[in-house]
């Protein structure tokens, strides 16, 4: 008798925590899901293709000589890990 209370009060846990499990894993899919709408609108936005722009001619601009001085005079080394 005291077993078979033991059991299904541990029964009635894992219930509770499969189903808190469940509305986590449906909270991290709804804002996976709102960040990727917030970074598609972001893209499309003037902010977002100036950016984009700048960053594909740094990218393309990143042997010349002149960038690698600027780079290297502002103190911007973390970029090379970008390009």
């Amino acid at each position: 008798m005291l077993i078979d209370k033991l059991l299904s009060r541990q029964r009635l846990r894992v219930a509770e925590l499969a189903e808190q499990g469940r509305q986590r894993q449906k909270l991290l899919l709804a804002e996976n899901w709102l960040l990727r709408q917030r970074a598609l609108s972001f893209i499309g936005s003037t902010p977002g293709l100036m950016l984009s722009f700048s960053a594909g001619m740094l990218f393309q601009l990143r042997h010349n000589s002149s960038v690698k001085t600027v780079r290297s005079l502002v103190g911007l080394r973390w970029i090379k890990l970008l390009l």
